[in-house]
């Protein structure tokens, strides 16, 4: 199983007037489970309608969500809609109830940015699973040092690059998902970041 942890939301409305799932966590999850892996989505969503709309769409693409907390303290992110109350970041203690109902996982996926005491509980987790750790961070934030306990920390591409009105503007997710698919699967690290970048047509990545 795949576990990866973030607060998603919706992405910008479709043609047809439906809301899919958003969010880089939502979608490295929707893009992992296409891949045919077993993926649960830990974290939080607001406890509201858009919350909702999320958890169901999350199951109908295969993704689980029993791990996924709703918080009444903000409002679940919606693309292009009105500014709510921002989520909490998501604390040790989330993380640690969230990975607490799985009993299987392979490989997690931080997807959202944590303070040293979750991230500290996330590589607890991860040791006691046996699980390798994949963290997506934006370039110029400051590291964690529980990452340094051997997790591989990949730089978001900058959000200045592509236009925000895309749900999946640039093929980040389904490469961060290939690399974790191929993990899950046994693969070493090295070649499946190489596999992962070649399919998803990236030139260079760093682990």
């Amino acid at each position: 199983m795949i576990v990866v942890l973030g607060r998603p939301g919706l992405a910008p409305q479709r043609e047809d007037g439906a809301r899919p799932p958003g969010g880089l966590a939502a979608l490295i999850a929707l893009h992992a489970a296409g891949r045919g892996a077993t993926v649960e989505l830990v974290g939080a969503i607001g406890d509201d309608a858009s919350g909702d709309t999320v958890a169901i769409a999350l199951g109908r693409a295969g993704v689980g969500h029993a791990a996924l907390l709703r918080d009444p303290a903000g409002t679940t992110p919606v693309a292009g809609g009105p500014v709510g109350r921002p989520l909490p970041r998501l604390e040790a203690a989330d993380v640690e109830l969230g990975l607490r109902y799985l009993s299987d996982c392979r490989v997690i996926v931080v997807a959202d940015a944590l303070d040293e005491a979750a991230a500290a509980a996330t590589m607890d987790a991860a040791g006691y699973h046996g699980a390798p750790v994949v963290v997506v961070m934006d370039p110029g934030a400051s590291v964690p040092a529980a990452w340094e306990r051997g997790a591989t920390v990949l730089l978001a591409p900058d959000p200045d690059a592509h236009d925000p009105d895309d749900d999946d503007p640039v093929p980040f997710a389904g490469f961060v998902a290939g690399f974790a698919v191929a993990l899950a699967d046994g693969v070493p690290a090295r070649e499946a970041l190489a596999r992962a970048a070649t399919g998803g047509g990236w030139e260079r990545a760093a682990e």
